[in-house]
């Protein structure tokens, strides 16, 4: 018999919450059949479940960790331990284990172990070039650009959209005009945030801007360079672009992206090639005609 001396939850004893409290529990917990046990003295002991000593005490450790500085009483981690063998073994009793969902989760588990297991460590080992890298920052720079943003709204009408682009167009003829600067013009007209800065959106990389607006702006051949007009989801820019770096200038955050990504690229050969294997050893066939 297992006298429990304190009764306050893991969960409050932890400061765990929802999913990670579950993940952590999920950690400490270990069980065996009864049968295939013999190794170690049995802590405890859940209908044909078994705990042993030597594995409780293993488990505490990881768990102990988990929170540094709110490690929980022994008493705590195994009353936990035995609430989640008394839950699991009920929904086993209650059939809940053979429901569809859980099937369906399981079956995403063991995709993602497989992933995490035999291909993400060959991906993560590709070697990228620095030559590799210098070509994606040339094909994609960071720049420095300004606008002017007139601002659409979910649902205009075909009346709404021609005044918007007709006044976009008004102000588009009076910045080239030059009688006022860019910034001027920005600072009248704009209806961003940007606008009390002069409509300086500051660096931008391919990846954080909307790519209506990158496209633009990398079309721009010169520093002072103004765009057209430029349509995205949010309204109707006219983008000047104020720098473009050079690759030496580059940041080490950016660079690091870059190398991910380029590998990610390299890594779809990886998973490919991994899977047409599985696939030669298996029987698949498809309906081509029901893809049509």
């Amino acid at each position: 018999m297992i006298r429990l001396t304190r009764t306050r939850p893991l969960l409050a004893t932890l400061g765990l919450s929802g999913a990670f409290f579950f993940s952590a529990l999920f950690a400490i917990t270990l069980s065996t059949d009864v049968r295939a046990q013999n190794k170690s003295e049995v802590l405890a002991s859940i209908n044909n479940k078994v705990i042993t000593l030597e594995e409780f005490n293993r488990r505490f450790e990881q768990n102990s960790q988990l929170v540094p500085g709110a490690t929980p009483s022994k008493e705590d981690v195994l009353k936990n331990i035995i609430y989640f063998e008394l839950a699991t073994q009920e929904a086993r009793d209650k059939k809940i284990h053979l429901e569809q969902a859980l099937k369906d989760q399981f079956d995403i588990l063991l995709y993602q172990s497989i992933v995490r297991r035999f291909i993400q460590p060959k991906v993560d080992a590709l070697k990228i070039s620095e030559s590799e890298v210098r070509k994606y920052y040339d094909d994609n720079p960071l720049l420095r650009t300004s606008h002017v943003i007139l601002l659409s709204k979910p649902g205009m009408n075909e009346a709404e959209v021609n005044d918007l682009k007709a006044r976009a167009t008004d102000v588009l003829k009076k910045i080239n005009s030059g009688k006022k600067t860019f910034e001027e013009y920005a600072k009248e007209y704009s209806e961003g945030p940007s606008a009390k800065t002069g409509g300086d959106v500051d660096w931008g990389a391919r990846h954080k801007l909307l790519p209506e607006y990158y496209e633009a702006a990398l079309a721009l051949k010169k520093i002072g360079d103004v765009s057209g007009l430029v349509e995205t989801p949010y309204g109707i820019h006219i983008i000047k672009l104020t720098g473009k770096r050079a690759y030496s200038e580059m940041d080490a955050v950016y660079k690091d992206f870059i190398v991910r990504t380029l590998r990610e690229y390299k890594g779809q050969k990886v998973f490919d090639d991994y899977f047409g294997d599985l696939r030669k050893k298996a029987k698949v066939t498809v309906n081509e005609k029901l893809l049509q």
